[in-house]
C-alpha cells in the first residue's frame, strides 16, 4: 500500500477523524514471526495519548508501554498474520480508567488501527448497572418489609381494582395472590356498604390529591371481627397526576380494648378518689401536678377546682422548705411511703399563713416500674393538738404556782397579840410593838368570825390552830393562806406564847380553780371530738373515758380499767394489744397500734388507730397516761383498695411490656435477615471476582461490609434498649466526638446528597450507654438533614459546655440547624410519641425519633428540650450528667 501523493490533503483528512488512528508496519523476529510494529503515522486524536513527539519508525510497544499490561498486542499480531479484521473493547491508561473500541484492519503490509473513546459510555453503563442493582436490592428490601409487617398493605388502580396485596392482607382474606389481585372490593369479600365507602374515599383521594384516614370494623378470616385503622394515600406519576391509591391498614382491636379497659380503670380510680371521706389528692409527673383532688381536700386548702393541672408548690408556695414538702419529694424520688400524725404545716387557707396539724399518709404511684406520681391523704387534727397543748400549758402553770408558794413565820403573845412578824407574801409587816387588831386588818370579813371561833377554842383547849382563810394584803389585794399556830407552854403548863406559820396558798387556791375549770373544759372538749379519748394512772390503769367511748362500746359510765377493753377487742387483736400496752407501761414508751374494736350498737368490728403518751414530771417520772383511739376504718379500706388497684395496673403494664419485649425480639430477627443476606452475597461477590476487582470496587465492597456490620450493631442496640426496663445498660466512658464521627460516616450518603455539613469540636467525655447516646445524636442529626429547607444545604453545629448545678457536674450540649424549624407552641408536643408536625408525604419517618431521644436523655438522668422558628431552624438543648450515680442504667 502506498500513501497518497498529496501528503497535505491526506494529513488533513487523516487528522479530521474524531477517533485515534495509528498506521503500523510489522516487525519480524529471527524466526520470521511478527513480534512488534513500527509506527508509520499517527493522527492528531492519537497524539494526545503519547508523550513522544518523535514517534515515527519507533516501536509500538515503546511508544505505548502500557499495551503490555493487556492482550491488545497479541490481537494486533493475530490480525497481521491472518488478515482478519479485529473489533474489540479494552481499558487503557493509569488505573485503566479509559475505555476504547479498537478496530484493526490489515491493508497490504500495513496495519491500520483506530480507537474510539467509549469511556463515557462505559461509565454510564456502570452507573446504570449499579442503579439497577440498587433498585433491585431496594425492591427486595421493600418486599421483605411489606410482607413481614403485620399491617395490611395494598394498592388500588383508579377503577377500585386491587393491583397489589401483601401477605398479611392475603392471609386475612384467606386467598392467594392469583385469586385476589386484579379483582375488586366485593370480589374479595367486602360487604356492599364497606365497598361503597372505600370507593368514595378513593375518589376523594384522586380528586383532592390528599391522604385520608379512617377506622372500620370487618371480619378476619381467622380472628373474627376486628377493628382496623387505615390510611389511603395518592400515588403520583411524573406529571403529578394520581395514577393509583396506596393503602395501609393496622389491626387496632387490642389497642382499642386496652384503651377501654384503661379508661374504665381510670374512671373507677377517680370515683374512688372523689368518694373517699378523707381529703385526698393525686400528683403526677416530676413537677408534681395536681391531677385529681376530692372536695374534702379542696375545702381543707380553701381553693376550687381551678387548681387541677397546677403544680402543688404553685398552689401552696409556703410549703417550700418545710418538713412536709421534704417528705413529699422523698416519697416521689425514693418511693418510700410516709405516714405521720400531727405534722405541723403552716400554710395559707384563709388569707394568712397559720399553723395547722395533720395526720398524713403519702404513697408513690408506680407505672412501668417507675414512680410517676403519688397519692396524698391528709386528715386535719389541729383542734385535737391545740386542745392537748392547752392542757399541757395549764398543767405547766399549775406547777409554776405551786413552786411559787412561800411560808411566813410569826409569834403571838398569850392573848394572840402580834409580837413579831416577817414580811412574806405581802400580807405581814415587821413590827416593833405588839398590836392586837391584826385580825381586823388582814383577815377578810367573811372569814373573820370563823377565825375568832377557832382561836377561842384553841386558847381554851391549848390546841393547835389550823385554818385556811382569806387575807387582805398590804397592797389591798385578796389572798389565801394556810395558818398553823402551835401553843408554847411554860413550866406550869400555861400558854406563854403562840408560834405560827402561814403559807401563802393563794396560788394553790387559784390552781384548784384552774384545774377544776381545765378538767371541766377538757371533759367538754373530749366529749365533742369524734375520737375516743382516755387517761390512765402511772401504772396504766384507765381512770377516764370520754363520752365517745361509752357511745361506741355500750359500757356504763365510770366503768374503767383494762377489763373494759377485752370484751370489745377482736379475738385476733386482743393478745397483741395487751402485750404492746403492757410493754409500753413497763418501759415508759409511747404506745401506737392498729386494732379492731366492736361496736356495741351494730355488732361490727371497725379499725382504730390507738396512741398513748406517758405524761412525765420534771424528774422524768410518769404521772399520767393520755391516749386516743381514731376510727381509720374507711382510710384503711381505701388504702387497701388503692394498693390492689395499683398492683392490678402494675400487672397489666408488666404484661404489656412483656408483649413489647417479644415483639422487639421478633422484629430484630426480621431486620437482621436482609442484612445477613447482604453480607452473604457481598462475600460471594468478592470470592467470585477475586483478583478482578480494582481498588475502587474493593473500597466500595469494604464499605458495604462496614455499613452492614453497623446495621447489625444498631439492631442489637435497639433490641437492648427496647427491653431497657428489664435489662439495664452498662455505663462506660463515651467520647461524644467519636460518636459524632461515626454518625458522619453512617450518614455520608445523605450528607453528600444534600451537601450537608456537621461542625463540632471539643465535645465532652461522659459516662453513659454508648448505644443509646449514639441513637440520641443520630436521630437529632438525621432529623436536621431530613427537615432541611429546600435548596439550602443543611448546616449542623454542635457546641458543649460543662456546668455545675446542685453539686452535680453536667454537660450542656447545644445542637443547632438551619432547617425548616417549627412554631414555638409546638415545642412541647415535638417529643411526644408518634407526633408528626409535617406531612409524611413530604417528610418520611415514624414520629418516634424525638420521643426516643427524650427517653434516652431522661434514662441518663438528663433532659432535652427544643426551640424553633419557622423557616430559620431549630435548637435542641441536651443536658447530661458527666458521671452516673450507678453503673447500670
Amino acid at each position: 500500500m502506498e500513501l497518497i501523493p498529496n501528503q497535505d490533503l491526506f494529513q488533513t483528512v487523516f487528522n479530521s477523524s474524531p477517533n485515534s488512528i495509528v498506521v503500523l508496519k510489522s516487525l519480524y523476529s529471527d524466526q520470521n514471526t511478527v513480534e512488534d510494529f513500527s509506527i508509520q503515522l499517527i493522527n492528531t486524536a492519537m497524539q494526545k495519548w503519547i508523550d513522544h513527539e518523535n514517534y515515527k519508525g519507533r516501536r509500538f510497544t515503546e511508544i505505548f508501554p502500557r499495551i503490555k499490561e493487556t492482550n491488545i498486542l497479541e490481537i494486533l499480531i493475530e490480525t497481521a498474520k491472518t488478515g482478519i479484521t479485529a473489533n474489540f473493547e479494552r481499558s487503557y491508561g493509569e488505573d485503566k480508567k479509559y475505555w476504547f473500541r479498537i478496530t484493526a484492519r490489515k491493508q497490504d503490509d500495513l496495519l491500520v488501527v483506530s480507537m474510539e473513546d467509549i469511556t463515557g459510555k462505559k461509565q454510564a453503563e456502570t452507573a446504570l448497572n449499579t442503579a439497577l442493582a440498587a433498585a433491585e436490592k431496594q425492591k427486595r428490601l421493600y418486599d421483605s418489609i411489606i410482607n413481614t409487617t403485620p399491617d395490611l398493605v395494598y394498592v388500588f388502580d383508579l377503577n377500585y381494582i386491587f393491583t397489589y396485596a401483601n401477605k398479611a392482607l392475603l392471609t386475612m382474606w384467606g386467598k392467594s395472590a392469583e385469586d385476589a389481585i386484579g379483582r375488586g372490593l366485593r370480589e374479595n369479600g367486602y360487604e356492599e356498604w364497606h365497598a361503597l365507602m372505600h370507593e368514595r374515599e378513593i375518589d376523594t383521594v384522586v380528586a383532592e390529591k390528599k391522604s385520608i384516614r379512617g377506622t372500620v370494623s370487618f371480619p378476619h378470616a381467622e380472628l373474627g371481627r376486628r377493628i382496623y385503622d387505615y390510611i389511603f394515600a395518592p400515588v403520583f406519576n411524573e406529571k403529578g397526576e394520581v395514577e393509583a391509591v396506596a393503602g395501609t391498614t393496622r389491626d387496632i382491636t387490642e389497642i382499642k380494648q386496652a384503651e377501654e379497659k384503661l379508661q374504665q380503670s381510670e374512671s373507677r380510680f377517680r370515683k374512688m378518689i372523689h368518694q373517699t371521706p378523707a381529703p385526698t389528692l393525686v400528683l403526677k409527673g416530676d413537677d408534681l401536678v395536681i391531677e385529681e383532688i376530692n372536695k374534702h381536700m379542696l375545702q381543707m386548702i380553701g381553693r376550687g377546682e381551678e387548681i387541677i393541672g397546677m403544680r402543688l408548690i404553685d398552689v401552696l408556695p409556703e410549703l417550700k422548705g418545710q418538713y412536709v414538702w421534704e417528705q413529699v419529694l422523698k416519697v416521689y424520688n425514693e418511693g418510700i411511703p410516709f405516714d405521720q400524725s400531727e405534722v405541723l404545716v403552716p400554710h395559707n387557707r384563709t388569707g394568712e399563713v397559720k399553723d395547722y396539724y395533720y395526720n398524713l399518709a403519702y404513697r408513690p404511684l408506680v407505672e412501668d416500674g417507675q414512680i410517676t406520681g403519688m397519692i396524698q391523704v391528709a386528715v386535719e387534727v389541729t383542734e385535737q393538738v391545740v386542745a392537748r397543748q392547752k392542757m399541757e400549758e395549764s398543767e405547766s402553770r399549775f406547777r409554776a404556782l405551786v413552786n411559787a408558794s412561800s411560808d411566813v413565820v410569826y409569834s403571838l403573845d398569850a392573848d394572840w397579840k402580834m409580837m413579831r412578824g416577817l414580811d412574806g407574801g405581802g400580807f405581814l409587816l415587821d413590827s416593833e410593838e405588839p398590836f392586837a387588831n391584826w385580825l381586823d386588818l388582814y383577815i377578810h370579813p367573811a372569814d373573820r368570825e370563823k377565825a375568832v371561833s377557832r382561836i377561842k377554842k384553841s386558847i381554851e383547849d391549848k390546841s393547835i390552830f389550823e385554818l385556811e382563810h382569806r387575807v387582805i394584803k398590804t397592797d389591798g389585794t385578796l389572798g389565801w393562806i394556810f395558818t398553823r399556830v402551835v401553843p408554847i407552854l411554860d413550866e406550869k403548863g400555861n400558854v406563854a406564847e403562840w408560834f405560827g406559820a402561814a403559807s401563802d396558798i393563794t396560788s394553790q387556791k387559784e390552781i384548784q380553780e384552774i384545774i377544776k375549770e381545765s378538767e371541766e373544759k377538757f371533759r367538754q372538749l373530749a366529749d365533742l371530738v369524734p375520737q375516743i379519748i382516755w387517761t390512765g394512772n402511772p401504772d396504766g390503769f384507765v381512770d377516764y373515758y370520754n363520752q365517745r367511748w361509752y357511745e361506741y362500746t355500750g359500757f356504763d359510765e365510770n366503768e374503767y380499767g383494762d377489763s373494759s377493753w377485752l370484751p370489745n377487742l377482736h379475738t385476733y387483736d386482743a393478745p397483741l394489744v395487751m402485750q404492746n400496752w403492757y410493754d409500753s407501761v413497763h418501759n415508759g414508751t409511747p404506745y401506737q397500734l392498729e386494732f379492731r374494736l366492736k361496736n356495741a350498737r351494730t355488732g361490727e368490728y371497725r379499725w382504730f388507730l390507738s396512741k398513748a403518751l406517758p405524761i412525765k414530771d420534771k424528774t422524768g417520772v410518769i404521772i399520767k397516761w393520755f391516749g386516743t383511739c381514731t376510727d381509720i376504718h374507711e382510710q384503711k379500706s381505701i388504702t387497701e383498695k388503692l394498693e390492689i388497684l395499683v398492683a392490678d395496673r402494675t400487672k397489666e403494664l408488666q404484661r404489656s411490656n412483656e408483649d413489647l419485649q417479644q415483639f422487639a425480639h421478633v422484629a430484630s430477627h426480621d431486620l437482621k435477615e436482609p442484612v445477613r443476606k447482604i453480607k452473604t452475597f457481598v462475600s460471594r461477590l468478592e470470592d467470585h471476582l477475586n483478583g478482578k476487582l480494582d481498588e475502587s470496587a474493593s473500597k466500595f465492597i469494604n464499605r458495604i461490609h462496614v455499613a452492614a456490620d453497623r446495621m447489625f450493631n444498631m439492631i442489637d442496640g435497639v433490641l437492648a434498649y427496647s427491653k431497657i426496663n428489664a435489662d439495664s445498660q452498662k455505663t462506660t466512658l463515651v467520647d461524644l466526638n467519636e460518636v459524632i464521627k461515626n454518625i458522619e460516616t453512617d450518614l455520608e450518603i445523605s450528607l453528600q446528597k444534600t451537601d450537608g455539613k456537621i461542625q463540632y469540636q471539643d465535645l465532652p467525655v461522659l459516662e453513659g450507654a454508648s448505644v443509646l447516646l449514639y441513637q440520641l445524636f443520630y436521630n437529632l442529626i438525621n432529623n436536621s438533614i431530613k427537615f432541611a429547607q429546600e435548596g439550602t444545604a443543611p448546616q449542623i453545629t454542635i457546641l458543649a459546655e460543662k456546668d455545675n448545678k446542685r453539686d452535680k457536674n453536667t454537660a450542656v450540649i447545644i445542637l443547632e440547624d438551619n432547617g425548616i424549624g417549627f412554631d414555638h407552641d409546638q415545642a412541647g408536643r415535638i417529643f411526644e410519641t408518634f407526633t408528626r408536625l409535617n406531612s409524611k408525604d413530604r417528610y418520611e419517618g415514624t414520629g418516634l425519633g424525638l420521643s426516643l431521644c427524650k427517653k434516652i436523655a431522661e434514662r441518663h438522668g438528663g433532659s432535652i428540650n427544643a426551640a424553633g422558628i419557622p423557616g430559620k431552624g431549630a435548637v435542641f438543648t441536651i443536658i447530661l450528667p458527666l458521671e452516673q450515680q450507678q453503673k447500670d442504667i
